[in-house]
């Protein structure tokens, strides 16, 4: 190995010599010229207000694009980005969405028109958990939100794969789930028609990884176990002697297709998986490698074998595998294809190539390839072409012989482009940032019919007694004035029933930051079981309600009796259900 001279070894000369060539390689890399060769570049958005210097965007969830100038990018966030969509406009990344973010393991970006489209995101809080609610996003808002509490008949679950064929035809599949009654399960599927969401699940149970339209079919790809490194069975019960990785739209459910890897040995028939789609007007390509879920993968590992892909053509009934022709040392035994862009205009794809154990490196050098569709040669790039890494390569998308973006897991983004200018996209459905998102269980204002949903996104916030400081003395303790608090929300008016065991005047108070926002009559009732209304406006929802109780002759109120729930739940019997305390 040779050994580099430190700076005080080189002579001035060199030095100066030094400057000047790095100057000059800035000076191309920043401004390339239009027209030039391809050449792949870090092309990061600003930094975020108040960074001084440029900054990663997070680990990517999807990568997808309508147009050269018109891509949207869903990113995990870090403590200097939130989480949420990044929009492309031709001149570069800006930030689009703030809402329906989530992990990146399973946000998802699918097109359904020039200014729609939807993700797969994380629910609405104070609910937690990832991929389990939908937005829908059109001519730049969100205009349905759609969950479901997973104790619901009929519940989503988990999803991480998305595509639509059209505005009305969409569908979004994840790992094997089970519904409530148990009478369901398999990978869970869930389709958009225009009107509704209708929930499904394959009877296989392997995990899909990616849906993707190719001609007028529909196909998805799934791993051998039934979720990302679960190593365990499917839920297949039809013993198949080889996985079926592939499967096609066949009416409204999925059909397995026929192909299987070619056996290599050492490899068991169980030990690959297909990890990602992709399609351009001629060819549809599937990638994957050595499984790293089901029964046959390693402990902590992945099946060590060659990468994989295979493609099937337009006007074919049935896809091949087209081996991969690399020199030696291109592909490790751990490499896997996790991402695929098929070029426009041609056979030949783009991959991210990622190690199993690099798979959530965030300083490594990113590995991509160029595969001829032809021939299978391949050619390997790593990025950056020199200094420190920026992450194992993840996502990828192609908009152009010549024009390709890739997203690493370090959350840093590269360009190939050979520089020339792209229309600026100015349509104003992606002008301004989206920061609204309705909650799911709130009436959506377009005219779709959303899913049944209990949420409880728009309970009232949490009833209290408001109590003043107690007498300077007391001789015994009283029995508390209110008791078994219930709350009941019809549209806006909310009625609170309790049982009174002394006669007292009783007002029922909500109040949105400090000021008082709505009251009840302030009555004198008798003891027994009774009831308050209390009328509430949307644009003035309180985020605090309080009872104030007083008792004829009393002049201190309430003392010591009291309920109080605290200060973001709702009593409802003897359940306490978790409540949102912002403006609905």
């Amino acid at each position: 190995m040779c050994r580099r001279a430190s700076i005080a070894e080189r002579p001035r000369t060199a030095l100066l010599g030094a400057a000047l060539a790095v100057a000059v390689l800035v000076a191309a890399v920043s401004a390339p010229a239009a027209g030039a060769q391809a050449v792949w570049r870090l092309e990061q958005p600003p930094p975020p207000e108040g960074a001084p210097f440029k900054v990663p965007l997070g680990a990517p969830g999807d990568l997808q694009f309508w147009a050269p100038n018109r891509g949207l990018l869903a990113v995990e966030g870090n403590a200097l980005v939130p989480r949420g969509l990044l929009v492309y406009d031709g001149a570069g990344w800006r930030r689009l969405s703030v809402v329906c973010g989530g992990s990146a393991d399973t946000i998802r970006i699918a097109w359904a028109g020039p200014t729609e489209f939807w993700t797969v995101s994380a629910p609405s809080r104070p609910r937690l958990g990832n991929g389990t609610t939908l937005c829908r996003f059109k001519d730049g808002q969100v205009i349905a939100s759609y969950g479901t509490l997973p104790q619901s008949a009929d519940p989503y679950q988990p999803m991480n794969a998305a595509t639509c064929r059209s505005a009305t035809d969409c569908w979004f599949g994840g790992p094997q789930a089970r519904d409530p009654s148990g009478a369901r399960t398999g990978a869970f599927r869930l389709r958009w028609d225009g009107t509704g969401l209708t929930t499904s699940y394959g009877p296989q149970g392997r995990a899909i990884t990616d849906l993707e339209p190719f001609g007028t079919d529909l196909f998805e790809s799934v791993l051998v176990g039934p979720g990302p490194e679960q190593r365990t069975d499917a839920e297949d019960r039809d013993a198949e002697s080889v996985p079926r990785l592939l499967h096609r739209l066949d009416g409204t459910g999925f059909a397995s297709d026929p192909f299987e890897p070619a056996p290599i040995d050492g490899v068991p028939s169980d030990g690959t998986e297909l990890l990602a789609l992709d399609a351009n007007e001629q060819r549809l390509w599937a990638v994957g490698g050595g499984a790293a879920s089901g029964l046959g993968a390693p402990l902590d590992g992945s099946v060590p074998r060659p990468p994989i892909a295979v493609v099937r053509d337009r006007g074919d009934s049935t896809f091949r595998e087209l081996p991969l022709i690399a020199p030696d040392g291109t592909f490790g035994p751990t490499d896997r294809l996790v991402d695929v862009a098929a070029i426009p205009g041609t056979r030949d794809a783009w991959v991210a190539v990622q190690p199993f154990a690099e798979r959530r490196s965030t300083n490594v050098r990113a590995r991509i390839a160029r595969i001829d569709g032809t021939t299978g040669a391949v050619e390997l790039v790593r990025l950056p072409l020199a200094g420190s890494g920026r992450g194992a390569a993840s996502r990828i998308a192609c908009t152009g012989a010549e024009e390709c973006w890739l997203a690493t897991v370090g959350g840093w983004l590269f360009h190939l482009s050979d520089g020339s200018p792209k229309p600026i996209d100015r349509d104003p459905a992606f002008a301004s940032p989206i920061t609204f998102r309705p909650n799911e269980a709130a009436a959506q204002f377009v005219p779709d019919t959303p899913p049944i949903d209990d949420s409880l996104l728009l309970a009232p916030p949490a009833v209290e007694i408001e109590q003043p400081a107690p007498a300077p003395t007391v001789t015994r303790r009283a029995k508390p004035l209110l008791t078994r608090v219930r709350s009941n929300l019809r549209g806006t008016t909310l009625t609170v029933s309790f049982r009174l065991t002394r006669r007292a005047r009783v007002q029922l108070v909500g109040r949105r930051a400090g000021r008082v926002v709505a009251r009840s009559s302030n009555r004198l009732l008798k003891p027994g079981r009774r009831a308050v209304r209390l009328r509430l406006d949307r644009k003035r929802w309180p985020t605090r309600l309080a009872f104030r109780v007083v008792e004829p002759g009393a002049d201190r109120g309430a003392g010591d009796d009291s309920v109080t729930t605290g200060g973001d739940a709702v009593t409802t019997g003897d359940a306490v259900a978790t409540a949102v305390l912002e403006r609905p």
